[in-house]
């Protein structure tokens, strides 16, 4: 199902014969974009005491009842995928939709979407058995490649090559030029963290059960590893400045690898599993620590310099010198070196804040009822 621009926000609107317009089994009816504005406003008051002014609202496809629950950040261009597999490619200039796609059935899972470094003009939505290879500029379908085992975290790309976790523990490296499998590499548990990229070809893995392993992405052979007491939460990502890594831990910890990860750096314990994202800025860790709420830590050696039990969340954002932290519900803006509280809001309408740039860039704003709204720094 390929959707140009003004046919995408036709089936938004229920508007093009043959397209679920009526509630299925236990399923709402799609709402129109004029619906959904009206559901979930802007709130533009509340962005603007973070330091950010509204540019436009997009509305990507969305199917009767579905959530959206990926967005993507490509420069010119954002991809938005909802529960139900469908993708649409917006402009970040205009907010325009530029195409929709409903990749697979409605059961299938995806685990992540990314542009081809090596092909920019190429989308590449995977699933868990599969990755689709799209034309970004037209939602043609160039290619299907089949993995060679079920995947469950998101890719990285090293090179040619895209390292994928999996549902048994093993890290596969999956070569594009043939489909074939490239590599494998064993740990426990399972993958659902992204793995990232350190440096040049040197990819960071966790398991479930708290395997840490760096990895060379083009060889697939073991440059260290490391061992918790369990990996991070899902949904719960990791974090690194290429000289230190960070695990936020289910094992009440927070943990920094250095480049051998044979054992931790450091390592902070918590009261309770983490269950928030940490971020790596300018020498210092910022991680929700439970109790401690948002806590700040020298990344080399694990020194607490502040903390703030009243903010949750993870820090997305600086924004004017100020840290911007959201935990689903509100959103903080604090000082950077000492943590005390600038600006408080509740964006009840956002389930998502994603920057196009970690310092001063654009912030888009992500509802679960199918709006994207982009506010640029003010």
């Amino acid at each position: 199902m390929f959707l140009s621009g003004s046919a995408a926000l036709a089936i938004a609107s229920g508007l093009i014969t043959g397209c679920e317009t009526t509630p299925a089994s236990g399923r709402n009816p799609a709402l129109s974009p004029a619906q959904r504005a009206e559901a979930a406003p802007a709130q533009t008051d509340e962005f603007s005491k973070l330091g950010y002014r509204l540019e436009w609202r997009a509305f990507p496809t969305m199917l009767p009842g579905e959530t959206i629950e990926r967005v993507d950040l490509f420069g010119d261009v954002l991809a938005a995928q909802e529960s139900a597999g469908v993708v649409s490619v917006i402009e970040t200039r205009s907010g325009q939709v530029r195409w929709s796609e409903q990749v697979a059935g409605r059961l299938t899972k995806f685990v992540g979407i990314l542009r081809d470094e090596k092909t920019p003009d190429r989308l590449i939505v995977s699933s868990e058995t599969e990755a689709y290879f799209y034309d970004i500029a037209t939602g043609t379908l160039r290619a299907r490649q089949k993995f060679a085992q079920i995947v469950s975290s998101a890719p990285v790309q090293v090179g040619d090559i895209l390292v994928y976790g999996c549902l048994n523990g093993q890290v596969l490296g999956h070569l594009m030029l043939n489909g074939f499998r490239q590599w494998g590499a064993g740990l426990t548990g399972t993958i659902t963290a992204s793995p990232l990229e350190l440096s040049t070809g040197r990819v960071a893995v966790v398991s479930s059960t708290g395997d840490f392993a760096i990895i060379d992405g083009t060889t697939g052979l073991s440059q260290g590893r490391g061992r918790m007491f369990a990996g991070p939460a899902e949904g719960v990502e990791i974090a690194s400045n290429g000289a230190v890594t960070v695990v936020a831990s289910e094992d009440q910890s927070l943990y920094a690898f250095g480049g051998d990860a044979a054992t931790p750096i450091w390592r902070k314990r918590t009261d309770a599993p983490l269950k928030f994202t940490p971020t790596i800025h300018d020498g210092r860790v910022y991680c929700d620590l439970g109790a401690d709420g948002l806590s700040c830590l020298d990344a080399a050696s694990g020194k607490p310099i502040w903390n703030n039990p009243k903010v949750s969340g993870t820090v997305v954002a600086l924004r004017n010198s100020r840290l911007l932290v959201f935990n689903g519900f509100t959103a903080w803006t604090l000082d950077p070196a000492k943590g005390v509280i600038i600006d408080q809001v509740d964006l009840k309408n956002t389930s998502m804040l994603k920057p196009d740039a970690f310092i001063d860039g654009n912030l888009y704003a992500v509802s679960p009822s199918g709006i994207i709204t982009k506010f640029s720094p003010r």
